[in-house]
């Protein structure tokens, strides 16, 4: 992954964690919103005018009905927009609601520390302007309305509350009802500014951040890809792809390791999010679909760009066939690991920093191994990103010592002898162990395990088509299974984004992250054993695709990155005017 591209998709990353800060049901933005009506009624009552018990008992039942009542009046008024449902309203109503409580709380007690004579009524108008402004800050970024509409929809529950639990002493206070009105009306100015400036912040190369917003949530939250997919495949760019099939083919079987030059995202439901399974289905799921050295540039934009690409691959061309095979071979400089195994004129070689961790493999160190290798004489080079633990971009030492142990693996292997070699393969249709709560972790190709066995040993490589690997299940599986007397080569992912959309800070579950990694071993054991029970002589064939298609490019994620910022910029500035006026309105109204 380039520096450029790598800073751009964590920009995103980072902005999409906003998005977590939300109840997790309509049920809690219910109860929340519930909470903070009923703080507003008993504040406004008790401290401010107060009303005996009756009367407030009677204010908070018809505020709390009428509060109610009003969230349906806001999903009916907000019909028609593009993520309108009433789990959203219940979450806008919780924040407005536990915004306008905060303000009357506060100006009670700037009330109490600056010994005002007045009765500090203005803070109940305040609060709830404050509460409309944000909302119309929501309902035209979120639910996509216009300005009109927005201020429309923004006023109905606010407004119906007030009037339903505003006691009749509220209204002889003028005074305090026009200051809070003054001094409410430039949150609602605020936020009409904001919401200006904020959508146009990413032109001209994007002309609506709020579109690529309710495009993404929309695909984030309500599974539907179809605007998202739009916005991505009119930007993308079209780009030759190679694909690279390697063959195993058996006596009653073929297996297939399966390496596209393409990145399996961006998100679910969005694009090639789930291409690795489709490839798995689309090889009989006698396969294994590794992470190539790819970026996010590299994802497919739409669902029929994967369609279109997987058709391309029956035209794959057969390059290469032979009957033997090197012993594999790896080695470790650093925190670095290669693992390397020759079959004919072929080398196919896995990277990982495992337990330590890594973004992408730089499309750098792929190059470099492949000058190498030609260098040394191999017609072809299969370069793998095993991507099975988790961490930051490359270091230059790292960097250095990735590229180091590849090249190292590569010198060693290349005067090995080579053997006729037995391959077996085995998946979760070939085991009775099938835990549920792997669905959180894994895509639907589940687990695997493809076992070489050269010169009468026995190496096995298992793969998981997951999003990536706790930094410290590779190790506890390798360890359990040399324990039952098998040797591990290496533990790979697909990098499938099929699995995402977790409220976690990733927004995924990596392998490991819930389930035991004791029942992950175990599963990988029972896998391993059945894959050399199943090892059969085979012959290996390396073919390779060339595809045209579109992908949705580094200069896309450039752009929506520095759209961000720069809404996320305008943003910060509002809220500090924001909080300056709150504070200069606690204290002087």
């Amino acid at each position: 992954m380039g520096k450029s591209d790598s800073n751009s998709v964590s920009v995103i990353h980072k902005r999409w964690s906003y998005t977590r800060v939300n109840p997790s049901s309509y049920k809690i933005s219910y109860l929340v919103s519930l909470l903070g009506g009923a703080v507003v009624i008993i504040l406004t009552c008790t401290s401010i005018f107060k009303v005996d018990t009756p009367i407030l008992v009677l204010h908070l039942s018809l505020g709390l009905a009428a509060m109610t009542g009003s969230l349906f009046l806001d999903f009916y008024a907000l019909r028609g927009t593009s993520l309108n449902n009433i789990t959203k309203v219940f979450h806008v109503s919780a924040f407005s609601n536990l915004l306008w409580a905060l303000t009357i709380f506060l100006g009670i007690i700037s009330h109490t520390i600056f010994s005002k004579t007045t009765i500090p009524s203005s803070y109940v108008i305040e609060g709830m302007l404050l509460a409309v402004g944000m909302r119309i800050g929501i309902f035209v970024s979120v639910f996509g309305t216009g300005i009109a509409r927005a201020i429309f929809c923004a006023f109905i529950q606010p407004l119906f509350f007030f009037l339903a639990f505003a006691p009749t002493a509220f209204y002889v206070s003028i005074i305090s009802i026009i200051t809070g009105i003054i001094y409410g009306s430039i949150f609602i100015i605020l936020a009409l500014a904001w919401a200006r400036l904020a959508d146009k912040a990413g032109r001209p190369d994007v002309k609506s951040t709020f579109n690529v917003l309710r495009a993404f949530l929309a695909a984030w939250t309500e599974n539907s890809s179809e605007r998202m997919e739009e916005i991505a495949e009119a930007r993308a760019n079209k780009e030759k792809v190679t694909t690279y099939i390697a063959k195993f083919r058996l006596i009653n079987a073929q297996v297939s390791l399966i390496l596209p030059d393409l990145h399996p995202g961006p998100f679910n439901p969005i694009g090639g999010s789930n291409l690795p399974y489709l490839l798995y289905s689309e090889f009989s799921r006698n396969a294994i679909i590794l992470h190539s050295v790819s970026n996010h540039s590299r994802n497919l934009p739409s669902k029929s760009e994967v369609y279109n690409y997987i058709r391309t691959l029956s035209q794959a061309t057969v390059s290469q066939r032979c009957e033997t095979s090197t012993v594999p071979f790896q080695t470790r400089i650093g925190r670095s690991t290669a693992t390397g195994i020759i079959l004919g004129d072929t080398a196919i070689v896995i990277l990982s920093m495992a337990p330590v961790g890594m973004e992408d493999v730089p499309e750098s160190i792929r190059i470099a191994l492949e000058n190498y290798s030609s260098h040394l004489g191999l017609k072809h080079i299969l370069v793998v990103d095993s991507h099975n633990a988790m961490g930051e971009d490359l270091k230059k030492s790292d960097f250095e010592a990735l590229l180091s142990a590849g090249k190292n693996c590569l010198k060693e292997l290349i005067n090995a002898p080579q053997y006729e070699f037995k391959v077996g393969f085995a998946n979760m249709d070939d085991i009775s162990c099938n835990p549920t709560r792997l669905k959180e972790e894994v895509g639907q190709s589940g687990l695997a395990t493809i076992v070489f066995e050269v010169n009468g040993n026995q190496y096995v490589i298992g793969w998981a088509d997951s999003n990536n690997m706790h930094n410290n299940l590779r190790d506890n599986v390798i360890t359990k299974l040399a324990r039952n007397g098998i040797q591990t080569l290496e533990l790979c992912t697909s990098d499938t984004h099929s699995t995402s959309g977790k409220r976690t800070r990733q927004g995924y579950y990596a392998l490991g992250n819930i389930s035991r990694h004791e029942e992950i071993a175990e599963i990988y054991l029972q896998l391993s054993k059945k894959s050399i029970e199943k090892a059969t002589s085979a012959r290996f064939e390396l073919a390779s695709s060339v595809s045209v298609i579109k992908v949705m490019g580094k200069q896309q994620f450039d752009d929506y990155a520095l759209a961000l910022n720069k809404s996320m910029n305008i943003t910060k500035i509002f809220l500090a005017i924001t909080s300056a006026a709150f504070v200069t309105m606690l204290i002087f109204s």
